[in-house]
């Protein structure tokens, strides 16, 4: 019987167990919290989640764990690549996960464990989303170059990149007068320079001649993707020095001859809105001369007009006419004539 007991009181200790250990781990450690609850970011970028907790002892060394879990499959992170970054300070309890050049495939669900030798405690989890890129925003500076035949000029393109390098690349075109686009290569006078590490990629001419004038383009690809994206393109105009001594006169005889000719333009509008006062300006005076004409005279100013005619005939009795001509105005603008003929006998 006393065995029999025994046996039973080890039973229940056994079942037991996973309990009373639970309730020791959640006692052990406790208070875990991570963040931020979510992040999205472009392939290429980097990330970092935090984690702090409390612990009840703190005598007790305690560690810290990374999972993740994409596609229903967890698995453990550590530093044993380049882009991933675990470290925690002790003192402050701050472990943190940094992710550099970020990949599609980072993209998923990261846990932050903490534990000791009682148990572990895990925090609330970060979800992490990393988009693809589809443009690769190519820029290109300068926009234009003006120099001399013999000078050295460089041309800079700055890009977006991806995680896998193999499958990137960057080529240099020149659209000329000659033809079409014309890939170019190193050498003697070509100097072609690419570092996607930096995302950069530079094109230098030494010794440049006036063949070199012409539209410069960046290109940017990923073959793994068929995808590529083109810079705004750089105007490289190549001079000689008599062109560049010519073009210094031009200039300026261009400005002159601009200048004199809004000043030409200027009197003969100014000579052209006089002439056209003119015609107003004597109609004006017409009508002011037409108006004094017209205006009745001075009750005072009459005119007689004596018009006396003799004949000498052989008559002696001849008639004499005499004509008297009166104007009197009786009001302005009207005129009445009277005129009154006066026969005589002598």
């Amino acid at each position: 019987m006393r065995a029999r007991l025994e046996r039973l009181s080890l039973l229940w200790a056994l079942l037991l167990s996973p309990w009373l250990g639970a309730a020791e781990n959640t006692a052990a450690v406790f208070g875990v919290n991570q963040t931020p609850p979510s992040i999205r970011a472009m392939e290429g970028s980097e990330f970092t989640i935090e984690c702090t907790f409390n612990s009840s002892n703190n005598s007790i060394k305690w560690f810290v764990e990374w999972n993740k879990t994409r596609n229903y499959v967890t698995e453990k992170l550590s530093n044993g690549t380049d882009r991933i970054r675990l470290s925690g300070d002790k003192e402050k309890r701050s472990p943190s996960l940094t992710v550099k050049k970020a990949d599609v495939t980072d993209s998923g669900t990261y846990v932050c464990w903490v534990g000791n030798k009682d148990g572990t405690s895990r925090g609330n989890g970060t979800q992490v989303t990393i988009d693809e890129i589809t443009d690769l925003m190519v820029n290109q500076t300068p926009t234009s170059v003006n120099d001399l035949e013999g000078s050295e000029l460089t041309m800079k393109c700055t890009f977006k990149t991806v995680n896998n390098h193999s499958t990137m690349y960057v080529r240099w075109y020149k659209y000329g007068t000659e033809g079409p686009k014309k890939e170019l290569v190193n050498d003697s006078d070509v100097i072609t320079t690419v570092h996607l590490e930096n995302r950069f990629a530079s094109l230098t001419l030494k010794n440049a001649n006036s063949s070199n004038t012409g539209t410069y383009v960046c290109e940017v690809g990923i073959t793994a993707r068929n995808l590529s994206g083109n810079g705004p393109g750089t105007q490289v105009t190549i001079e000689t020095p008599d062109q560049r001594l010519m073009s210094s006169y031009i200039v300026p005889g261009a400005v002159a001859g601009t200048l004199l000719f809004l000043l030409v333009l200027g009197i003969l509008l100014w000579r052209w809105r006089q002439s056209s006062k003119e015609p107003l300006q004597s109609r004006s005076e017409a009508e002011m001369n037409q108006m004094e004409t017209s205006s009745p005279l001075p009750a005072d100013e009459v005119t007689y007009v004596d018009l006396n005619s003799h004949k000498r005939h052989a008559k002696a009795e001849e008639e004499v006419v005499y004509t008297e001509v009166k104007t009197r105005p009786k009001q302005r603008d009207d005129n009445d004539i009277y005129a009154k003929v006066n026969p005589r006998h002598r």
